[in-house]
């Protein structure tokens, strides 16, 4: 979100709270008090961490455009540094400065690398766990790819989801199981993904994501949110099988 006006933003947080706090009647038979949260100044911003009563956590993270880049491609780069740069390897550096052996902590920091995955999806995206599985599966079928993409439609009915649909069988089922043939699928959509954080971490990736804007080309691809072309080494591969319905939008992709 970053069209909205300060007043919206303040309605969104406060319907956010409100489910927290288990205000609202209609959804909350049992009224119970949220035992705990913490609100975290960051080098982006600020992060705002609510434990659930069942034990689960809420991550909000709200980004400052006076300390990080705006739009959507820096936006990606922040999560991606957070959720690997500090979160999974944090804990592989605290044992080293504890006196640790380092051969051993690269070797388990690598396998853990190796299996972490993160799922990218929009927020109207609808699926199923089977869906997620079979992207898991060619994942690890497969340990030199480095992302697994899903075939997903547009549900809905009218003159929009009906262009949407042959957009989408074109651009998703057509053009991408082509590339996939051919060996590599040049970008990986963000509606339903799945990333080895492994390929993510090489430098060739966020490394070059990462670089400001300097030719037209860089202006097309990376600043619209496309994550670069996966290296030989660490390709993208279409899995067909996978169908993840989608939410029409009121304007077509």
């Amino acid at each position: 979100m970053w069209h909205e006006t300060y007043e919206e933003m303040m309605n969104i947080i406060i319907s956010i709270f409100s489910i927290f706090k288990n205000i609202d009647h209609k959804f909350f038979k049992k009224q119970q008090q949220v035992p705990d949260q913490k609100i975290i100044q960051t080098p982006y911003g600020g992060r705002l961490i609510v434990n659930m009563p069942q034990g689960n956590k809420i991550v909000v993270h709200f980004k400052d455009k006076e300390l990080i880049r705006h739009k959507k491609r820096w936006s990606q780069i922040m999560y991606l540094y957070y959720l690997l740069g500090w979160k999974l390897t944090r804990k592989f550096y605290t044992r080293w400065q504890k006196g640790e052996d380092e051969q051993k902590l690269k070797e388990q920091a690598q396998k853990e690398k190796h299996n972490t995955y993160i799922l990218a999806l929009d927020g109207d995206t609808d699926f199923q766990p089977a869906s997620v599985m079979l992207l898991i599966d060619c994942l690890r079928i497969y340990p030199h790819v480095g992302a697994a993409c899903g075939r997903i439609h547009p549900t809905g009915s009218g003159p929009v989801v009906w262009f949407q649909k042959f957009e989408y069988a074109v651009s998703h089922w057509l053009q991408k199981t082509a590339e996939h043939v051919i060996g590599c699928v040049l970008c990986s959509p963000g509606c339903f993904s799945l990333f080895r954080a492994e390929a993510l971490m090489d430098d060739n990736v966020m490394k070059t994501y990462s670089t400001e804007s300097k030719e037209p080309s860089h202006y097309i691809q990376y600043d619209q949110g496309s994550l670069p072309p996966v290296t030989p080494s660490r390709p993208l591969r279409s899995v067909s099988e996978s169908m993840c319905p989608r939410c029409a939008r009121s304007l077509p992709r």
